[in-house]
């Protein structure tokens, strides 16, 4: 079966994209509860939650960049890359909600091809543990097929969505990252020193300055 790093979908918890055969269907994604069954079992049946269903057309304009991104971060684990197929593609768990997130963001039929690019470029500016946050606050509210637009489903299109193709929304420089100074690692054995604590402080008090003269 085609799909990212998820071997039988019936089997373990992962997602589940649907690619229909025809241009004018639709793709389903599922998050699908498979799980491990006693040997006694005769028939699996896992629960599934349809979470998402987007235009093939609006889906052909981010399958390409959803399996680049999963075959990079696959590659650095040293596992097998995938690919997407007319069919069933299991999705491993945490790929899976990150697919969502830009699914979610570019479903609505008032989504154009230039804001569905600009919401690839803000969604690859995002790290995984950020998506990961996104899907479980729009899953816990407004995580069903039919509840497009609202609640925290439009708030991801209003972010996502938001800039040019010459100009993407940089959401990194809004979150005001940077990096804490370099120091010697030590197992964590070694107790602060004040002379630390102050280095630590300035940094994090410079990053804070970054991001508020972004909405400056």
């Amino acid at each position: 079966m085609s799909g990212f790093d998820c071997e039988d979908h019936y089997l373990e918890h992962c997602y589940l994209v649907q690619v229909p055969r025809t241009v004018n269907g639709s793709v389903m994604i599922f998050e699908v509860f498979g799980e491990r069954p006693p040997a006694t079992t005769a028939v699996l049946e896992p629960e599934v939650v349809l979470r998402a269903e987007i235009a093939k057309s609006k889906w052909d304009m981010i399958s390409d960049e959803l399996r680049t991104e999963f075959n990079r971060r696959l590659k650095s684990e040293r596992k097998k890359a995938g690919r997407w197929s007319v069919g069933n593609n299991g999705v491993q768990r945490l790929l899976g909600k990150e697919l969502l997130v830009l699914a979610w963001a570019v479903e609505h039929p008032d989504v154009t091809e230039e804001r569905v690019a600009v919401a690839v470029r803000n969604w690859l500016g995002l790290k995984p543990e950020e998506r990961w946050w996104l899907y479980t606050m729009t899953a816990a509210s407004t995580g069903l097929a039919h509840q497009v637009g609202l609640g925290w489903r439009d708030a991801l299109r209003s972010a996502l969505c938001f800039g040019t193709n010459k100009d993407a929304f940089n959401l990194g420089v809004v979150m005001g990252r940077g990096r804490l100074p370099a120091r010697k690692n030590e197992g964590h054995r070694e107790k602060p020193t004040s002379s630390r604590a102050r280095m630590e402080f300035d940094a994090l008090r410079a990053i804070g300055l970054r991001s508020r003269e972004a909405f400056a």
